[in-house]
């Protein structure tokens, strides 16, 4: 029989235990649309656990491109896409009320203009009368035609090819185009595989828009705030974490997109995790702040889209960047302000 201090004791301490269960924030239900791309956070918080270790019960669903995951937003059965610039204005366009609470993947090097040995091209300005393989509605779309001002070529002045990537790989391997505006880890393909070589990235010239958001449909963030801070406060450990070894996040990369680990641990230099303790801050260039690089580059990629008939009416970027509540997770750990 337990004495009357060893009681109470066992008593205390079931009561503190269940005190504790109590304390513990409940799981939030989150659905987060993924694709498989150099999303350097969301593998690391996948990969550890980051998500329900902030409170969250994650679901993923997996997309091959950023289409279905505008049709998936606008049927409400994803919370969260991680979704390139070029969708995600086009997802506005067309009714989506999205706002980015931040930014995954920012990568102008690891997007550029390619170049078949052997087509007399070896800078910009040599691109005229050649053939060139992009894909239309694309962040490369976007940054070859921002690559043909830089070098003085009117988009007239060459033939423009619309493809996928692959099919650009194909071409070239098989002289049909001369150069291609494509992105990671396509400009390793094209190095390796169709005897290319690197013209310029899109960092060479000054473009900015090769860059993924955290998109959520506006009336979801209002609902569900919380859950947009813990989400964050995942993606905040797993900046930490990847800086701290990144290893294993590039060798899943790799794993992912079918290529070898060198490749991959390249493109993980030339396409970094985003510095997510600089989302509030204007200077950085992908910030979520109102004056940012990125929010002028968002503004002139909305107009060429339009121009370009892309998106069937011209979109204001004025209120799509949300920085309130990284901020507020920022402050909560005593970084910035």
């Amino acid at each position: 029989m337990l004495s009357r201090r060893a009681t109470l004791l066992a008593l205390a301490s079931t009561s503190l235990g269940a005190r504790a269960i109590q304390a513990q924030p409940a799981a939030l239900p989150i659905i987060i649309g993924t694709q498989a791309d150099s999303h350097w956070l969301t593998m690391e918080a996948q990969k550890k656990g980051l998500f329900e270790k902030a409170g969250l019960k994650p679901t993923y669903v997996k997309f091959v491109a950023g289409a279905p995951m505008m049709a998936a937003a606008q049927s409400k059965s994803i919370d969260v896409a991680t979704v390139g610039l070029v969708p995600f204005l086009s997802g506005v366009g067309q009714g989506i009320p999205w706002v980015a609470i931040g930014f995954h993947v920012a990568g102008p090097k690891g997007e550029g203009i390619l170049a078949r040995k052997g087509a007399g091209i070896r800078a910009l300005a040599d691109l005229k009368g050649k053939r060139i393989g992009f894909f239309r509605a694309s962040t490369a779309h976007y940054g070859l035609f921002m690559a043909l001002k830089k070098g003085g070529v009117a988009p007239d002045q060459v033939t423009l090819l619309s493809m996928a990537p692959a099919q650009q790989l194909a071409a070239m391997r098989a002289g049909e185009i001369d150069a291609a505006s494509v992105w990671e880890p396509w400009m390793h393909k094209l190095v390796a595989e169709a005897d290319g070589e690197l013209i310029s990235t899109e960092a060479d010239i000054g473009v900015l828009t090769a860059a993924s958001t955290l998109a959520v449909r506006r009336e979801w963030l209002e609902a569900n705030r919380e859950t947009a801070r813990r989400l964050l406060q995942a993606y905040l450990v797993a900046y930490d974490s990847l800086h701290a070894d990144p290893d294993p996040v590039i060798k899943q990369f790799a794993e992912n997109v079918g290529i070898s680990e060198q490749w991959s641990r390249d493109i993980f230099a030339s396409v970094p995790p985003v510095e997510i303790k600089k989302w509030a801050d204007p200077a950085y260039d992908y910030s979520l702040a109102k004056g940012s690089k990125v929010q002028a580059a968002l503004a002139d990629l909305a107009a060429f889209l339009y121009e370009q008939k892309v998106i069937p009416q011209p979109v204001d970027v004025k209120t799509l960047l949300d920085d309130s509540v990284v901020s507020e997770v920022l402050k909560a750990n005593g970084i910035g302000k």
